[in-house]
């Protein structure tokens, strides 16, 4: 935008402020706009009461976060004066630069510097940016800012998504990357901003299993098998991640209900108020009317739903914590619970009393194992595959319900993780010694060498079946 352009359209806006007495009358108004084109008055503003001039700007920003352009990051309050959100494009690996975003601090997005207060202004003032991308001369999530050279270097303190992607990467274009041994490993999916996004698939093709994950990685509820071909397909463990959100932040029980593979089902009730979802947007629809009225809903089907909404694990639950707020209202502490309800209102696999835990199904009613360990997913899959007629070789630890560590297929050994997904390389039955469990899950969490080299400890070419890598279609 030309000078004089600007300036008159920052003379516009200053006086249209003046007039909405935002601004004083100064009789020097005008030779402020003609000394800087009025930029340091629009600065004065913003540091004083920067909402007062957002109400007089349209903003002309995506319309959705999906809509950011790729190799940029959504983020609100950045364009337009700080008004409006933008597409932020960080600088990238050998680019100059000024700062860095420490990945474990959020509060860093307030912090972004525009690579031009000139364009920006120009931008902000002559409608929406190129392509909506505004510039920054941070380095991005996974990178640093080297201090000598100012310019953007890989971060190899931090461990957090982008970092295992591209030493995944780094280690499959290399020439000590061998498919028959290190298939095992696999390339997570990562958000701009270095965390796991909520759907992650893991292990070697044939083997997978795709998973929900916090944003460190962790494990939440929510899985599904390619033979699961319906629930694989439509898989984005949105409600999984949302109900992790919200117990996070401190809620004590939360009513959404998701399906097995993390998605949120199509009628959601919260406090007495229940509503429609599309479970492939996660996003809702029509009205919210009281449970009470709960058949006008669309989304409503009474064979799914039963009677009432709450199921019977969550009923109980949410009956217990709510004689607890009312206990702790009175000033009174209130019986503990050890309940433990999945995400989709059923009972928990690991059930615990005051004596010892065990595995169970979803009903609560046969007893898996006895008693149990850490985990159970073991005897929940054995259940699964059961109920689906599938023949499964797997062996789950004794009495606790966990995946064995190792577990056989014919001739061969191997790995696996809490999901029963191979974690490590496939191995003749003679060499079973060598392997080294802990070292092959940490090579998928580190990236590190030694780790991945001591998956199978001096293991020779033999070891391992040979066979070609598959072609991908």
């Amino acid at each position: 935008m030309a000078v004089g352009v600007r300036a008159c359209v920052v003379a516009s806006i200053l006086l249209l402020l003046q007039e909405a007495c935002l601004l004083p009358r100064a009789e020097g108004i005008q030779g402020l706009i003609q000394d800087d084109h009025g930029i340091s008055l629009l600065n004065e503003l913003l540091q004083n009461d920067p909402s007062s001039l957002c109400r007089y700007v349209s903003c002309q920003e995506p319309s959705s976060v999906g809509h950011c352009p790729q190799g940029t990051l959504y983020m609100p309050n950045i364009g337009q004066f700080g008004c409006c959100g933008a597409c932020v494009r960080f600088r990238q690996n050998g680019e100059h630069c000024t700062g860095s975003i420490d990945p474990m601090y959020g509060g860093g997005y307030g912090y972004v510097q525009l690579g031009s207060k000139a364009a920006s202004l120009a931008a902000s003032l002559g409608g929406k940016p190129v392509d909506n991308v505004v510039d920054s001369l941070w380095c991005d999530y996974h990178l640093l800012c080297s201090e000598m050279f100012q310019s953007c270097e890989m971060n190899t303190q931090v461990k957090d998504c982008l970092t295992i992607q591209r030493l995944y990467d780094q280690a499959v274009e290399s020439d000590d990357f061998l498919y028959y041994r290190d298939d095992y490993r696999w390339r997570p999916d990562c958000s701009p901003d270095g965390n796991y996004r909520e759907k992650q698939c893991k292990g070697p093709q044939g083997e997978m299993r795709c998973v929900c994950v916090d944003p460190n990685g962790e494990r939440l509820y929510g899985a599904a098998y390619p033979y699961q071909k319906e629930l694989y397909e439509s898989m984005n463990c949105k409600c999984s991640r949302r109900v992790w959100e919200r117990l996070h932040d401190g809620e004590s029980s939360v009513t959404l209900h998701c399906t097995e593979n993390g998605n949120y089902e199509p009628l959601q009730c919260e406090d007495g108020w229940c509503y429609c979802m599309d479970p492939d947007t996660a996003t809702p629809y029509g009205n919210r009317l009281p449970e009470k009225a709960v058949h006008f809903l669309p989304c409503y089907n009474k064979t799914l739903m039963g009677e009432q909404y709450l199921r019977r694990c969550e009923s109980e639950y949410h009956g217990r914590m709510e004689i607890n707020d009312l206990m702790a209202f009175k000033g009174v502490q209130g019986p503990s619970t050890l309940l433990n309800c999945d995400p989709d209102g059923s009972y928990g696999s690991r059930q615990c009393d005051t004596d010892m835990c065990r595995c169970y199904d979803k009903y609560k009613v046969d007893a898996l194992s006895f008693p149990a360990g850490p985990g159970c997913q073991c005897a929940r899959d054995r259940l699964l595959f059961m109920e689906s007629n599938i023949q499964v070789s797997m062996k789950c630890e004794v009495n606790t319900g966990a995946y064995a560590e190792l577990q056989t297929r014919g001739s061969y050994v191997f790995c696996v993780d809490e999901d029963g997904v191979r974690a490590g390389p496939l191995v003749m039955l003679e060499y079973e010694e060598n392997l080294g469990c802990k070292s092959a899950r940490l090579c998928q969490t580190t990236g590190r060498v030694t780790d991945c080299d001591s998956a199978c400890s001096k293991c020779p070419p033999e070891a391992y079946p040979k066979y070609e890598t598959p072609v991908e279609e």
